[in-house]
């Protein structure tokens, strides 16, 4: 199989999983808006904005150090099952603590939210969830240490936003509002957990007394932490835009500004897809010293990227009152400017994202932890200077300028320490069918208005994606794209 089928086979599969939680995700936030009302959705957001940050500190990194320790001792079974046990039995400890710690300070955490009596209900109720979640994280990196990435897919993509979106309308329509904001969030957690233990037993051979009496692993720990403060700086700074908008505001002004974040946030599905892909043949090729190779693969990812994304960009650019109408028309009045902000920052992000992942695999590690570092402080800097005169638009303002920045820094580092660009002339295609789209929509836009905004929505992305792909075949594929139509659309390929 070829690098080009390789990356988009396995990309494919992992790119699926991402969309569906994403969409799920999507719909959990729509249900929230649209049920529960503004007010929750911003209580939901700051909530699991400080719960994916506790969880990151939970973990300690051991949830990705198993994906070299596991591999490590590919030939040691009982080492194998150490040092998953050390992993399960650490993060676990660390979750109870950290989940005592939210739950003791839930007050003060609310009160520095401009939060009220349910929102700190809702910390300390999600922080149960913790040590549930912590351990779903680490059971599906180790089965994924063993090359079984299904069940982690499985578990965390689809199971759990699944069940935390059924069970949200389950609690709505036979108990009430505040226990559907409340309890869903730990009975996921709890479902997600039960699912994997099964194919995770199956696998490892671990019983939970191998956990109990497992040892600890001071080599283990020491490669840990230095991941879990990578992770946490990149959590931080996912979610800095919501706690800030919490801090200098209040939950109200989050809820209208969070079904914006997270519809543009869909675009990031395409970078975290191909970065995850990517990762692996980046540091393969630079163990090889191939670097022509690497090159290469950098712009078809970056190209593939770009190819992905412009069509919903487009809609989002176009129709963002539209998009935003479906959580409700006071968040398309409110949320439509940071919208496009907000997607237009994604966009950039996604296009050179990927370029934080290349000097992380080829050797640049300690840059990526000094940009990252750098990146939240500013990120910090920028909402403070934004936020308290422009509100929500502010943060999205923050953000794309954040992405503008980080982009061209990260441009810059691997032109100068690798030789390498993301772009190339093959980009002009995608471009151009985008640009042509742009104006098609653009022509229309009035017409567009003047329908009721589901409908408008649905014709005018049947109309973008149409436009566009025609577009993209008049102007002929590369030969890396019919490679990859050919292999998963047989029937379309010509004989002789």
């Amino acid at each position: 199989m070829s690098r080009n089928s390789l990356v988009a086979g396995q990309a494919g599969f992992a790119f699926a999983g991402l969309l569906f939680g994403q969409l799920m995700r999507f719909g959990y936030n729509l249900v929230v808006a649209r049920l529960l009302g503004v007010e929750a959705l911003g209580i939901y957001a700051l909530a699991i904005a400080v719960m994916q940050v506790a969880e990151v500190v939970a973990l300690a990194g051991c949830d990705a150090s198993l994906l070299r320790f596991v591999n490590l001792y590919h030939n040691d079974a009982a080492r194998q099952r150490q040092v998953i046990g050390f992993a399960a039995k650490s993060s676990l400890l660390f979750s109870l603590a950290v989940m005592a710690l939210l739950m003791l300070f839930a007050n003060q955490l609310s009160a520095l939210f401009h939060g009220n009596e349910l929102l700190t209900l809702a910390l300390s109720c999600y922080a149960a969830a913790l040590p549930f979640n912590v351990l779903t994280q680490v059971t599906a990196h180790a089965l994924q240490a063993f090359q079984h990435l299904k069940p982690k897919i499985i578990a965390t993509q689809l199971l759990s936003p699944l069940l935390l979106l059924l069970f949200t309308l389950l609690f709505y329509y036979t108990v009430g509002i505040q226990a559907a904001l409340l309890m869903p969030f730990l009975l996921s957690a709890c479902g997600a957990l039960l699912w994997i233990l099964l194919p995770f037993a199956t696998t490892t051979g671990i019983r939970f007394i191998d956990i109990v009496r497992a040892r600890h692993d001071n080599a283990m720990l020491t490669y840990a932490l230095p991941l879990m403060a990578v992770s946490l700086f990149s959590m931080l700074s996912h979610w800095l835009d919501v706690m800030m908008l919490g801090i200098f505001s209040d939950a109200v002004t989050v809820g209208l500004y969070h079904p914006a974040a997270r519809t543009a946030g869909l675009l990031r599905s395409v970078l975290l897809a191909f970065a995850g892909i990517a990762a692996p043949l980046f540091a393969e090729l630079h163990a090889q010293g191939n670097k022509a190779e690497m090159a290469r693969l950098y712009k078809l990812v970056t190209r593939w990227s770009v190819i992905l994304l412009i069509p919903p960009l487009l809609i989002f650019m176009v129709l963002p009152q539209q998009v935003l109408s479906l959580f409700g028309a006071h968040f398309a009045d409110s949320g439509a400017v940071a919208l496009q902000l907000l997607s237009a920052a994604y966009f950039v992000q996604c296009v050179f994202g990927i370029a934080s992942t290349l000097l992380a695999m080829s050797g640049y590690a300690q840059l990526s932890l000094i940009n990252a570092v750098v990146a939240l402080a500013l990120q910090a800097g920028l909402n403070w200077l934004f936020i308290p005169t422009m509100g929500l638009q502010g943060a999205a303002v923050a953000s794309l300028v954040l992405f503008l920045l980080l982009s061209a820094l990260r441009w810059l580092e691997v032109r100068l320490l690798l030789q390498m660009n993301p772009l190339s002339t093959m980009l002009w295609k995608p471009l151009v069918a985008g640009a042509v789209t742009f104006l098609l929509l653009m022509l229309m836009h009035s017409w567009l208005l003047m329908l009721p905004s589901l409908l408008a929505l649905g014709v005018g992305t049947v109309i973008a994606f149409s436009c566009y792909v025609a577009l993209m075949l008049m102007l002929k594929l590369e030969v890396d794209e019919k490679e990859i139509i050919f292999k998963y659309l047989p029937f379309m390929r010509k004989d002789g």
